[in-house]
């Protein structure tokens, strides 16, 4: 079998996965110390944003075809997700009205990690 070279690109987004689930379970063990309500929906708000960058990774790779109408369908999908982002983030503030702060820290988790990812590259850099 022949192995093809990684893109180097992909390398960036397997990272960026990495760092979040450390954030989410570094962001979990923090918000248990205030309280087990606040840690769970502080996960749940990770694991949603974790949803969303992994269905987004899914939904981009598969948009970059020839064909027009898959584009189209692809591009549907990815109007989907917000959709789906939006009710499941009600749907957590719903069950946990009092618990915005936990659910507001724990949705921008994979823009934390594309900052770490960014401060990593800093200190670094890649061989060309």
């Amino acid at each position: 079998m022949v192995r093809t070279a990684e893109d180097p690109g992909n390398i960036h987004l397997v990272r960026i996965g990495r760092f979040q689930w450390l954030l989410e379970v570094v962001g979990s063990l923090l918000w248990l110390l205030r309280s087990w309500r606040s840690a769970v929906v502080f996960a749940a708000g990770g694991a949603t944003s974790m949803a969303f960058w992994y269905l987004h990774r899914w939904i981009v790779a598969r948009m970059l075809t020839p064909s027009i109408r898959m584009r189209w369908v692809y591009g549907f999908l990815a109007v989907v997700k917000l959709a789906l982002l939006a009710l499941f983030l009600r749907a957590i503030m719903d069950l946990f009205p009092l618990e915005v702060i936990p659910v507001a820290t724990g949705i921008p988790l994979f823009s934390a990690a594309i900052l770490l990812e960014a401060f990593f590259l800093i200190f670094r850099p890649e061989e060309d």
